[in-house]
């Protein structure tokens, strides 16, 4: 390639990237006219970049003759820096700063006389209303910056709770210190019904209640951090109305065009003005009763959890590219924090429930030793008991035939009652604790309880006759029949009857009722005694417990063991009147 085209084909790519500049730039031959213009020079002027080439310049400057100051200074191969005046094509008057350079506009190429060369210069403007807006945008974005390291703090390391985060998330989107918009509103996935459903919002109801909130907070010198940390109240109590518009935010997920969920699946921060129309939008709109707002996704790793709208309603500010840059910033710190307070809050039930499981295994631990223990003892209790009992039904029959031969007269006589008496009472610990150790047999059948009743109260007559005891039957379970062990049963019902006559020593009611509950028929046997001593409640279907001075314990815990081998439950209390109701209920067949 020959050097002159290489210098055309350079200087044609300087040329292009020249005119693609949005920095307002030109070059003037030395008769003043524009050989040369940027895009950002056509902006400026308002006229197409295409259209200055040729042009004059000096019909664009309030005092043309400002321009031939910057041509003497590129002239004499100086730069200089000036504030100038332009008209527009629009007649508008903008002062600018202007950078007067000069500019080759050829190579120098060699001859034998002299260098030839022409002197252009280079014409380099800044809007000076534009760069002060550029330069308060970067103040403010500076300031926004400051505050999300309160809002960073705040939500990471003030420990709040999930409700106290959301609540300081719309804080810090309404108040001045923070976003500044009117009001917020927080939707959330519920993944339980696959909706985005409305959580929580925070904003006055009108211009007059939002007067009084913008006053108040103006008195109350307090910055980000301890408005998002110390608010005290509830937002869904005190901000009623717009809580109740959130209340009826609900979205299917499955509504893949709605403009809520298309936000979320985008992962950007939408700006919908009056004229914008996509699916979703009127019904938003409704809710809002607002026709512009802003929408920024709750976007983490895992996903997506929700959407914050929010807008200027009261005051109809506009909604700037600085507020939804700060919206989407802030939507993700908002995010992050909402995520670890679930994870964390996660991690912590899955730590209690982890110290219960191994709670509950020493527990079960015990309880499995405790059985073993229990089921050696009661193997050993069923042998000694069976070694014992042969002896003592010998011991028994001889002292009671010695009872029999001896006098009435003779000494010897009360000695060997007592113990034909003695041995009769060991008799019947061991049978019960025989009873109480030796495996049930399940045989069941039909039974119908108020025949059962009957049938045991008729073997007590003479007992009752005796004892001066008053017998009422309360029966009310008719022909309701149920599966159940009629021995054991009656065991049951015997071994109430019997503690109900040796409380009752004197005399006193004995009242027997049976009633049909719901999935089941309660047997309950009601005494006039004195009731038992509330610190013994819990002791009573205990095993070797007893308030008598004889016995053997087991007789109550035997019953405990029939009726819960029934599927039942059994049960006493002290009666609102004086004595005690012993209970129990057996299941109906299913």
């Amino acid at each position: 390639m020959e050097h002159s085209e290489y210098l055309e084909k350079r200087n044609g790519l300087v040329a292009e990237a020249f005119e693609a500049s949005d920095q307002p730039m030109m070059v003037i031959d030395p008769g003043g006219n524009i050989v040369l213009a940027s895009d950002g020079a056509g902006v400026l002027l308002g006229v197409a970049r295409a259209d200055l080439v040729g042009v004059e310049l000096k019909q664009f400057f309030l005092r043309p003759e400002t321009l031939d100051q910057c041509r003497e200074a590129w002239h004499s191969g100086t730069s200089e820096n000036r504030t100038l005046e332009i008209i527009n094509s629009q007649g508008k008057v903008r002062a600018v700063d202007a950078r007067c350079l000069p500019f080759q506009a050829e190579p120098l190429v060699a001859t034998k006389e002299e260098d030839e060369y022409k002197s252009h210069g280079l014409l380099l403007l800044t809007d000076i209303l534009s760069q002060q807006l550029e330069d308060e945008k970067r103040m403010m974005r500076l300031a926004k910056l400051s505050l999300l390291n309160q809002v960073s703090e705040a939500l990471y390391g003030a420990h709040l709770t999930l409700d106290q985060i959301l609540q300081a998330v719309l804080i810090c989107i309404t108040s001045g210190q923070g976003l500044g918009f009117n009001r917020a509103f927080l939707l959330l996935i519920d993944e339980g019904s696959l909706t985005l459903q409305g959580e929580l919002a925070i904003g006055p109801s009108d211009a007059e209640e939002a007067s009084r909130i913008w006053l108040d907070l103006a008195d109350k010198q307090v910055d980000l951090f301890e408005m998002m940390t110390s608010y005290d109240q509830s937002i869904k109590t005190t901000d009623t109305a717009v809580n109740s518009i959130v209340r009826n935010m609900k979205i299917s997920l499955d509504d893949s065009e709605n403009l809520l969920i298309k936000s979320m699946v985008n992962r950007k921060v939408l700006h919908i003005t009056k004229d914008v129309v996509r699916p979703g939008v009127d019904t938003i709109r409704q809710w809002l009763g607002a026709q512009e707002f802003a929408l920024a996704p709750l976007m983490t790793r895992r996903g997506p959890l929700g959407v914050i709208v929010a807008d200027n309603a009261i005051s109809h500010a506009d909604i700037g590219s600085l507020d939804l840059e700060f919206l989407h910033l802030f939507a993700n710190q908002s995010a992050g924090a909402i995520e670890n307070n679930r994870l964390y809050f996660e991690l912590e039930k899955r730590l209690i429930d982890l110290r219960k499981a191994h709670e509950q295994q020493k527990e079960d631990q015990a309880t499995l030793l405790r059985m073993e223990r229990l089921s050696v003892m009661g193997e050993t209790s069923a042998i000694v008991a069976h070694e014992l009992r042969n002896p003592l039904v010998a011991i028994g029959g001889f002292a009671r035939t010695l009872v029999r031969s001896l006098g009435k007269d003779d000494p010897n006589r009360e000695f060997a009652r007592i113990i034909s008496d003695e041995v009769g009472r060991m008799e019947r610990i061991i049978h019960d604790l025989l009873d109480f150790i030796r495996p049930r047999k399940q045989l069941r059948k039909s039974v119908v309880l108020d025949e059962l009743v009957q049938e045991t109260i008729t073997g007590f007559q003479v007992e009752f006759s005796d004892q001066r005891i008053d017998v009422k039957l309360d029966l009310q379970s008719t022909e309701t029949a149920l599966n159940a062990n009629p021995g054991e049963i009656q065991q049951v019902l015997q071994n109430f009857l019997v503690n109900a006559m040796q409380m009752m020593k004197g005399g006193g009611t004995l009242e027997i009722q049976t009633r049909v509950l719901e999935g089941g028929i309660k047997v309950s046997v009601l005494d006039s005694g004195p009731g038992f001593a509330q610190e013994f409640s819990e002791k009573l279907f205990s095993p070797f417990f007893s308030t008598k001075t004889t016995g053997s314990g087991l007789g109550l815990t035997i019953c405990s063991q029939i009726i819960k081998s029934h599927g039942g439950v059994i049960g006493a209390e002290n009666r609102d009147i004086s004595g005690a109701e012993f209970f129990f209920i057996l299941p109906l067949p299913k």
